[in-house]
């Protein structure tokens, strides 16, 4: 019963629901185009990138590290924007083999992503995107006052933990199915379930939320306190 909470509609998950019901609809109607539903969640890797500066600058401000996140931000900067041009190429090489007019050469970043911008819908899916980190933003860390709870340094962290286990996981086999089946508008539909599944569980992950306290006691092993398996939850659920 604890795990059908996580899907059942409230006012918490509202918004995911609206995305997902928003995508298979515009996509079924012919609004989007399918592959631009896997770049638009591509792009979303760069989306959680800024607003991830905005959580390590306010985290600073409580966290007593001082001057030491003007070193931390551009750092982060540097090293989440060489990690996404190294995920942008890859995408792009395996993408060009089936779609050598979208894509024609993977190392052309800024050629290639304008092409992208171009897609149909894709100005949908972004303004979505983000409006939805948006809302996440404002009622999922600064209302439960999230940057009091975490360092600069720990917020660092928090997107390459989802999007390199998660999204970037779920990407990568719809990017393979969409490819290889050419079932494109399937493998969208899959893409946004699958995004949808990890959005409901991170909503669901909140602080002092009864679905907290029972993925930490499933995780208990003994070897760390509640206390720190739950904070580790919350740091994976950003």
């Amino acid at each position: 019963m604890m795990l059908k909470s996580v899907f059942i509609p409230h006012k918490t998950n509202a918004y995911a629901w609206l995305n997902v019901l928003f995508l298979i609809v515009f996509l079924v109607l012919g609004e989007i185009d399918p592959i631009a539903v896997l770049f638009g969640y591509f792009l979303e890797t760069i989306i959680i990138g800024v607003f991830t500066i905005f959580k390590m600058y306010l985290a600073s401000k409580h966290d007593g590290s001082g001057k030491s996140i003007k070193f931390l931000i551009p750092f982060f900067m540097f090293h989440y924007g060489m990690f996404v041009a190294v995920q942008s190429v890859f995408v792009f090489a395996v993408v060009g083999m089936s779609d050598a007019e979208l894509i024609k050469e993977p190392f052309q970043l800024l050629q290639n992503y304008s092409a992208i911008l171009n897609l149909k819908g894709m100005n949908l899916i972004l303004i979505l995107l983000v409006v939805s980190q948006t809302v996440k933003f404002i009622f999922d860390f600064l209302e439960p006052k999230k940057h009091l709870q975490f360092t600069a340094s720990e917020i660092m962290v928090m997107p390459y933990v989802r999007i390199i286990i998660i999204q970037q996981f779920a990407v990568i086999i719809a990017m393979f199915f969409m490819l290889f089946s050419q079932a494109d508008i399937v493998a969208a539909i899959l893409l946004i379930i699958i995004r949808a599944f990890v959005d409901f569980f991170s909503i669901a992950l909140k602080d002092n939320a009864p679905f907290l306290d029972y993925m930490a006691k499933k995780l208990d092993n003994g070897k760390a306190s509640k206390a720190e398996i739950k904070k580790q939850l919350l740091l994976f659920s950003e």
